[in-house]
């Protein structure tokens, strides 16, 4: 999730478990704590697809966060006077504050090794990716943002709001994660993804529109459905995926670790001269979110480059817009 929101839950959990001992002070501690897995995306790790892969490695892992919890807490209660005597209840404050980062990042599409350092590269286990809600959800984040600034003015009656919000929200994911399930069952059900490994997951800022990719070695489809058990699956294209590169390529050490970053939902596309490699599960062809130049052909063969972002054929805004315009219309065939 983004930054601000995850600002917002360490807020929340930490006013929760620590307000009524600090105040308001608590909401900036657990802010402060609930950004620190981040904090590696600041870390250069070789090359653009290395930077993308290595992201929600090692900080994010539940295992590293869990010993690093006491040592926090000890510092906590040692520096706070409010908290000299509650170690107990400050170690489960940071805990939370830390894990539920990388937990409500595995809620996403973008995968976060949680478990690290055990699967933490190919061919071990890809990263936890169970999409339930997109990288940004303004009514999650706003539920988040009501709690922490009532709490955040009125003290007291503000602790029963905020308590309401993280639930109003945590039942929210819930929906996603039920979303997910169900989406998921009727598209692997559909005649269109027959055979296909599927991903599902929810379109951008809401949790009603969803998006469906379906892989095999030949070809890929996506469709857009609904929510509800009454919506349409509706399709949206069909082509060649591109599963393999073109042969006797030679290519970046970095690439088969996007391979398996991606879970298997990747695609090899020549354009001209050059060989670019996406992740296919956010964005549709050929606007990737996540698209990168790989090789270049010299001499009629394709020879590893550092890699590079591929520019998309639209804008982020434009593309998101044309894709929020097809949700519309397919929630109407909704019933």
């Amino acid at each position: 999730m983004d930054s601000a929101t995850q600002f917002l839950l360490g807020a929340s959990v930490a006013g929760v478990t620590l307000g009524r001992t600090l105040g308001p002070r608590a909401l900036l501690i657990g802010g402060i704590l609930g950004t620190l897995p981040d904090l590696d995306s600041f870390i250069p790790m070789g090359n653009v697809i290395d930077n993308m892969t290595y992201h929600r490695g090692f900080s994010h892992s539940v295992l590293i966060l869990t010993a690093a919890s006491p040592l926090i807490a000890g510092l906590l209660s040692r520096t706070i006077g409010a908290l000299k005597d509650k170690f107990r209840l400050t170690l489960l404050a940071v805990w939370l504050c830390l894990v539920t980062h990388p937990l409500l990042d595995s809620l996403t599409t973008y995968g976060t090794q949680i478990l690290w350092p055990f699967g933490n590269a190919p061919p071990g286990l890809t990263p936890v990716a169970f999409p339930a809600v997109f990288i940004i959800d303004p009514i999650y984040t706003l539920l988040l943002l009501i709690g922490v600034l009532v709490f955040w003015r009125k003290r007291e009656p503000g602790y029963r709001v905020l308590v309401g919000t993280l639930a109003a929200a945590t039942i929210y994911l819930g929906f996603g994660m039920v979303g997910h399930l169900s989406v998921k069952a009727r598209a692997e059900s559909h005649p269109a993804f027959q055979g296909k490994a599927v991903h599902v997951q929810p379109t951008p800022f809401n949790i009603v529109g969803w998006q469906i990719l379906g892989v095999d070695e030949k070809e890929f489809v996506s469709a857009l459905t609904g929510i509800a058990p009454g919506c349409a699956i509706v399709p949206v294209q069909r082509g060649s995926r591109g599963a393999e590169p073109p042969p006797d390529a030679q290519l970046p050490d970095s690439v088969k670790r996007l391979e398996w970053f991606t879970g298997g939902f990747f695609s090899y596309k020549v354009d001209g001269d050059t060989l670019i490699l996406s992740d296919m599960r956010m964005g549709f062809s050929p606007s990737f979110v996540f698209s990168f130049k790989i090789a270049e052909k010299i001499g009629g063969l394709f020879k590893g480059i550092e890699p590079e972002r591929n520019a998309a054929n639209t804008s982020r805004s434009t593309a998101v817009g044309r894709l929020l315009s097809k949700v519309f219309d397919t929630l109407k065939t909704c019933t």
